[in-house]
């Protein structure tokens, strides 16, 4: 641990500033302290070449040592931290339990963030402040201290429209969709030390020079910039949000409004922060790295005033009026604006080299913005292909290799969609086998496949089902123009929950004829616990949306299974002809034929599947061909491929 103790006559060092902090304070906001765990992490993560830091995951470790060490020396050696209980007990909490529990609490929408990645020292700092606040008691109660923080740091959901129900009431976004973003810069501190510290310090130091009238085009006051911080959130370019303009580089969070009622809170997305950054570490022969620095940070000051331009300053700017029509053209004419200022103030060199780039490439600061967009471009491709190839090992139940290729992608909806799907597919396998040990694990593994259902649309991943009703299926780009796109995540999540349910319907009904009434009542409490939930939503009243209804998944699967033991109990006798007119004519709905005739082909009954199919397309009359023909048209292919393979002596 480096040597930072000093004497009490000394000046104070940064140890005993934050120490003091969090044994006295009551969790108000302290400069002193803030800038202490700055000094703190520094000294564990000294700068490199050109000012650079390298993070490391074990820093935080070091830190809560040296902490833990510092608070002893100064209990033995001080008069003022006599008492250290407070103190003691906060870094006990924060470190011990609130840090480890709030990556539980973030698990799956926070999983692609590596150790040491979040904890970064305004972040923990944002963490002590909150454990302050809370009072304690610091020993003895750790599960409500630790729920308090939590439900207190995690404020930041970003651009997330809430649907209007019909009782005028507004859906409520869920607790785990709510993150706290990271802090990179605090008004009065400076930025947070890190791999951002100089890019950040050079985009404030320009817009501080910058020309009011250049920033009033955005809206933008320096001095109304609490906290710049990055959203921790994987961007996800699948998202229908990504296609809100400027919403891949950041926004003014909606939620953070002072009592003037303006915004103190900018959020940039990590992906484009990253790209900004990554421009000075490529090889540009012939140009000094300190040019290359430069001109990202004078990116990093575009990003944000294209950001504040959108919303404006708060939520009564003229902004948030207008339409995007009307705010797309005056964001870029000010951008550029404000990119031909910068240029003219750079060195000669510098200056006539960014000039000639933007008469070569037709855009001020064109060689940067062209790299952060080929990046940004480069890692969509990428998401886009192992996502779509993940899907298909998904369903083909390659667990490992499906995780391998959506590790690849940041985004939490991939890793989810992935998973369920693959549960999905192997519980299928299972039921297939319809051994009891097989239909066992197939409702275990359809038990898992439903949590991840839950957690996915509790985190975010996947589509608030009150939204499918709320939006009509659509996604609101920005409320005052009534702009708005299909939401294509409502296909993902019924495709998910249909499959999910017509599963769990196919273990009850195998179940059911295996005689397994322990493994049927659980497969039947699944399907009707997930039809329930799913019919809350009604989402069968919204058009241009795929049809799916719990409680007819419900009904066919009842349905199915009444007649199919009906039928096996005639067995080994031959079917009757009247059968299956007697025994269907009060099916409700296509697929309980559907169900009814591959339960039948499973069971290699061609016989008993004809006959059920014969009197099907003996039903299908005018509207009926158009709603159900397709899935008779599937039903009928199965039994022919079905039928002409069988090799078993009642085939030949």
């Amino acid at each position: 641990m480096p040597n930072s103790f000093q004497s009490a006559a000394e000046k104070p060092n940064s140890f005993a500033l934050l120490l003091g902090y969090l044994n006295f304070s009551a969790g108000a906001i302290d400069a002193s302290a803030w800038r202490a765990i700055n000094d703190i992490y520094a000294q564990f993560e000294p700068c490199a070449a050109h000012g650079e830091i390298v993070e490391q995951a074990t820093t935080v470790e070091k830190v809560a040592g040296a902490l833990r060490e510092a608070l002893n020396h100064l209990h033995q050696t001080d008069p003022a931290f006599r008492n250290v209980d407070q103190a003691k007990g906060v870094v006990r909490i924060v470190f011990e339990q609130v840090l480890p529990a709030y990556r539980e609490f973030h698990r799956d929408l926070l999983e692609h963030q590596a150790v040491g990645a979040i904890e970064r020292p305004f972040f923990l700092m944002a963490i002590f402040q909150a454990v302050l606040a809370t009072g304690g008691p610091w020993e003895g109660e750790d599960d409500n201290v630790v729920k308090k923080v939590l439900y207190k740091i995690n404020d930041y959901m970003g651009w997330r429209p809430v649907a209007v129900l019909e009782n005028g009431q507004l859906s409520e976004p869920y607790r785990h969709e709510r993150v706290r973003p990271l802090p990179i810069y605090i008004r009065g501190v400076g930025a947070a030390h890190g791999h951002f510290s100089r890019l950040v310090d050079q985009a404030v130091q320009i817009l501080e020079e910058a020309p009011k009238e250049l920033l009033g085009q955005a809206d933008f006051d320096l001095d109304l910039l609490s906290e710049l911080a990055i959203d921790p959130r994987a961007f996800d370019f699948l998202h229908p949000a990504a296609s809100r303009p400027n919403y891949l580089f950041g926004l003014w969070d909606p939620a953070c409004i002072d009592d003037e009622g303006y915004y103190r809170r900018l959020v940039i997305q990590q992906a484009t922060l990253e790209g900004i950054l990554s421009w000075s570490a490529e090889s540009h022969p012939g140009v000094p790295v300190e040019q290359l620095q430069q001109e990202s940070a004078a990116v990093l000051a575009g990003v944000m005033l294209m950001a504040s331009g959108l919303s404006g300053r708060g939520p009564g700017a003229m902004q948030s009026g207008m339409s995007l029509t009307d705010l797309l053209p005056r964001i870029a004419a000010y951008r550029d604006n404000f990119y031909r200022w910068l240029i003219t103030r750079l060195p000669d060199e510098h200056r006539l080299r960014l000039e000639a780039e933007a008469q070569s490439l037709q855009q001020p600061f064109g060689g940067v913005r062209r790299h952060i967009n080929m990046l940004l471009a480069d890692r969509r491709a990428r998401q886009v292909g192992s996502v779509t190839l993940a899907s298909v090992l998904a369903r083909l139940g390659r667990i490992d290799a499906a995780e391998r290729l959506v590790g690849l992608v940041p985004a939490a909806s991939a890793r989810m969609l992935a998973r369920i799907t693959s549960r999905i597919v192997i519980a299928q396998g299972m039921c297939r086998r319809g051994d009891k040990n097989s239909l066992q694990k197939a409702v275990e593994i359809l038990s898992e496949a439903k949590n991840l259902l839950m957690r996915g649309i509790h985190c975010g991943a996947l589509v608030d089902p009150w939204n499918i009703l709320g939006f009509a299926g659509q996604f609101p780009l920005h409320e005052p123009g009534g702009e708005a796109l299909p939401d294509s995540r409502v296909d993902d999540l019924i495709g998910s929950v249909g499959n999910l349910l017509e599963c769990a319907c196919l273990t009850w009904q195998r179940s059911c004829l295996e005689s397994n009434e322990n493994i049927a009542k659980k497969a039947s409490g699944l399907v009707e616990e997930l039809a329930s939930w799913w019919d809350q939503y009604a989402t069968t009243s919204v058009g241009g949306i795929p049809h799916l209804s719990g409680i007819e998944m419900v009904q066919s699967a009842r349905e199915v299974v009444t007649v199919l033991e009906e039928r096996r109990t005639t067995a080994p006798l031959p079917l009757p002809p009247t059968f299956w007119r007697d025994a269907v004519a009060d099916f409700s709905s296509a697929r309980t034929h559907a169900a009814a005739a591959d339960a039948l082909l499973q069971e290699k009954d061609f016989d008993a599947a004809m006959g059920l199919l014969v009197h099907w397309i003996t039903l299908l009359e005018g509207d009926e061909i158009d709603h159900s023909g397709n899935s008779w048209l599937v039903a009928a292919h199965r039994w022919l491929r079905s039928a002409l393979t069988d090799l078993s002596a009642s085939g030949c």
